[in-house]
């Protein structure tokens, strides 16, 4: 189970990881008892949290691991790691999809469309290699 968890610690693991802070719907910083921070991962993902004012800390352990698990979405060591060395914790790379292999470069789709006026059906079933010969053929026929 997790050990107590003090605002103190809570407030610098967000500033560690450059949450951002978040304002009341009037613009304030100060809403409530609590800040509100945000954190937008590379993925798309927003997370959120809720930091207390007071200067004590959680010792409910539920609580604790809501925090941790749900909200912060970190270890217990990571938490730790982050507080105290400065370690940021893993987060997911987002996933990027790799082009095909034998994908047309965006500049000689747009040459042979707007210079050569070959029609774009007839560009999206070309080879790459066929379609750097038309490129090709039309450079060879000064441009006619």
């Amino acid at each position: 189970m997790p050990r107590p968890l003090s605002h103190a610690d809570h407030l610098k693991f967000v500033q560690t990881e450059g949450w951002v802070k978040k304002g009341s719907a009037r613009g304030r910083t100060k809403t409530g008892d609590h800040h509100r921070y945000v954190l937008r991962l590379s993925t798309g993902e927003v997370l959120s949290t809720r930091v207390s004012h007071g200067s004590g800390g959680i010792g409910d352990q539920q609580i604790v691991s809501t925090i941790l698990h749900k909200q912060l979405q970190v270890t217990e060591d990571d938490f730790y790691k982050c507080v105290r060395q400065g370690v940021l914790p893993p987060r997911p790379a987002p996933e990027v999809p790799a082009p095909p292999a034998d994908s047309l470069d965006g500049k000689l789709v747009r040459n042979l469309i707007t210079k050569v006026k070959m029609p774009k059906e007839e560009i999206a079933r070309l080879t790459k290699e066929e379609a750097v010969a038309a490129w090709q053929a039309y450079l060879s026929s000064g441009g006619r």
